[in-house]
């Protein structure tokens, strides 16, 4: 669908949502950046209430990510939250999950005021990090807070913890399977993951892709907004806290390097959870288990590019295969830290 075209799709897919919308006009149209399967854009409309500022997401047709996203579920998930309170999340307007007025997913949201919650943590002085790393905690717990039985049916809930933490663990054995080389890192990772399980979790809503650059600041830096939704699914919370660990790890500012215990004080302070359960140690061993997903979306594009270094993806299939081995490290340093941790109990 050509980019000229959305806006007037915006304007249908509203019109279809409510008639506040029938005859608007689209005034500015800016564009916003981030994703990597998508197109963002904030629009000024004018309606029949007056002028608004709404954020549209589309994803292109045949737009690929490493990680194959039900678009579906994902609606249902984001109709949830505009519904019932406890996470603050953008409020959906509208969507198209079905093809009526584009020609592939696309999300209406409405606008809220605000920074990237990532450019108030880099304005921020590293001494006074340690506040905004509260926020991040509280804005975690209330995502894992959720009662996971009022849940769309869509997202399909384990039947237990320990079957969860197992099907996890096997993703890195069938990653391997299914490479076209063999892996023998992967069955070490699935080895050492089962012979170290941490204590169990109570299963909760996971967000995913749980990191400040999927923040927008609130209420004068006070509060934050989480968005970005694709990848939320039902699983341990502590996959949230991993992926957080190993984002702040690769990418400044470390706001959890800042204040750990602050941290971790504020989370288990929200979430109930207590201090065996939420630890460094196990955001660690989380930090290995969250990102199994990506790496074998890099695995299966550096295999099609092994086979035809021709194919579509080439370049970003290239990338994917130069960070493989400091993803490899960083699952190595988790390992490290798990260890260390155990031995000085």
């Amino acid at each position: 669908m050509d980019i000229s075209a959305l806006p007037e799709a915006t304007i249908a897919c509203l019109a279809a949502a409510s008639e506040i919308y029938v005859g608007a006009k689209v005034l500015e149209i800016s564009p916003i950046s981030g994703g990597y399967s998508r197109l963002t854009f904030k629009y000024s409309i004018r309606t029949k209430n007056g002028d608004e500022d709404i954020v549209l997401q589309y994803v292109p047709l045949g737009a690929t990510g490493i990680v194959r996203i039900d678009r579906m579920v994902e609606n249902d998930i984001l109709v949830y939250l505009s519904e019932n309170e406890g996470v603050n999340s953008p409020k959906l307007i509208a969507s198209d999950v079905k093809g009526n007025f584009f020609d592939n997913a696309a999300f209406i949201y409405k606008a809220e005021p605000g920074r990237p919650f990532v450019d108030v943590c880099r304005d921020t002085q590293d001494n006074k990090l340690g506040a905004l790393n509260r926020i991040v905690a509280r804005s975690a717990a209330s995502v894992h807070g959720q009662d996971i039985k009022k849940l769309p049916n869509s997202m399909h809930a384990p039947t237990n913890w320990e079957d969860y933490l197992t099907s996890q663990i096997e993703l890195f054995k069938k990653t391997e399977s299914e490479s076209s080389k063999s892996r023998p890192f992967l069955r070490y990772m699935a080895k050492w993951l089962d012979e170290n399980r941490p204590p169990a979790a109570p299963l909760s809503l996971v967000h995913g892709d749980f990191q400040v650059s999927n923040m927008l600041s609130l209420n004068s830096e006070k509060d934050a907004l989480l968005v970005d939704w694709e990848l939320a699914h039902i699983g341990d919370p502590r996959e949230d806290l991993g992926w957080l660990t190993m984002v702040c790890n690769t990418i400044p500012p470390d706001i959890l390097a800042a204040d750990p215990k602050g941290f971790y004080d504020e989370y288990r302070a929200f979430s109930g959870l207590s201090k065996e359960i939420i630890n460094p140690e196990t955001s660690a061993y989380f930090l290995i288990i969250s990102s199994i997903r990506t790496h074998r979306g890099m695995m299966k594009s550096s295999d099609a590019l092994a086979k035809d270094s021709n194919q579509a993806q080439s370049v970003l299939a290239a990338y994917y295969l130069s960070i493989t081995s400091y993803q490899h490290t960083m699952w190595m340093n988790a390992v490290k830290i798990v260890e260390e941790m155990k031995r000085s109990r």
